[in-house]
């Protein structure tokens, strides 16, 4: 009898301990009908699996063939969300129940989101303004509000976040920079656009030079050797791949936005695109045509 029981606790610790580990695996879970998306503040393609994904004002969400899911660990405001090799960097704020200090400071994130490490600054930055090298895992940054060692400012970050130094932004107006793009595998070369056009700097962002002028840059993002960006001419909106060797351009349409929606984020992956617009809707081009992911948060 007592050799009966020991088998049936022993079987019954094992199915728990199966289940335990089912559900470990599905860390995503499709997202609930009528689930409306906001707060768009990164995106990329996974490394792993070239999914599109977003960051969000609640964790991390992916889109598959049948739909789009969500991370059900780690649902934090991510700022500043940059892909890397084999993960990403963030900044922003912890979710409610979470062990971590507001602001995250400087988190890296590996298996799709569902591992983090603090870097640096949890409870003193948020970095809203982040830029990370896809190889080199530089780091390039805007800090608005001081900390206990850093004041405001333009910083670099050439040990993946554990310590910071400020770019001197010689030949660069710090009031006409809209957003900065670390160089995929060079990590002392950053790009800075805007209104004026697009700035490059080959010694982390002390110096800068222009790349090309007289263009409103929104947004950029960089793939080895070239430069996909969008900009604002009148009322409508180009995007555009320049090769970096020889200055060739292509001109790609943009998808048709709602009225008022404007480009704030592209990112380029080999041939594929993804493109966030202001009004939370994604669109991802592949083949050379445009598919809605996201239609306003919907």
């Amino acid at each position: 009898m007592k050799g009966k029981l020991i088998w049936t606790t022993i079987a019954t610790f094992s199915l728990l301990s199966g289940c335990a580990t089912d559900e470990k695996k599905e860390a995503w879970v499709p997202m609930d009908e009528g689930t409306s998306v906001s707060h768009i503040h990164g995106a990329g393609f996974w490394q792993e699996d070239g999914r599109p994904v977003i960051a969000t004002h609640t964790g991390l969400m992916e889109y598959r063939k049948d739909g789009w899911y969500e991370l059900t660990s780690n649902r934090h405001d991510y700022m500043g969300f940059e892909l890397v090799e084999d993960g990403f960097f963030a900044s922003g704020h912890p979710q409610p129940d979470s062990p971590y200090e507001n602001p995250l400071g400087v988190v890296r994130g590996t298996d799709k989101g569902t591992k983090l490490e603090i870097r640096s600054l949890e409870g003193e930055a948020d970095f809203h303004y982040m830029s990370a090298g896809h190889t080199s895992m530089s780091l390039y940054v805007f800090l608005g509000e001081a900390t206990k060692g850093l004041s405001p400012g333009f910083y670099r970050s050439l040990d993946q976040g554990k310590t910071f130094e400020p770019m001197n932004l010689t030949g660069a107006d710090p009031q006409g920079i809209s957003g900065m793009l670390a160089d995929p595998s060079h990590p002392m070369r950053v790009y800075l656009f805007g209104p004026a056009g697009i700035l490059v700097s080959k010694d982390g962002g002390d110096s800068f030079e222009p790349l090309f002028e007289r263009e409103n840059i929104l947004a950029a993002d960089a793939d080895e050797g070239h430069l996909v960006y969008v900009s604002k001419s009148g009322a409508s909106y180009e995007l555009t791949s320049y090769l970096l060797g020889n200055g060739a351009r292509e001109r790609i349409d943009v998808p048709e936005l709602s009225k008022g929606a404007l480009p704030v984020k592209v990112v380029v992956q080999d041939e594929r695109l993804l493109l966030v617009a202001s009004n939370n809707s994604v669109y991802q081009f592949e083949g050379g045509a445009w598919t809605a992911l996201l239609d306003q948060g919907e």
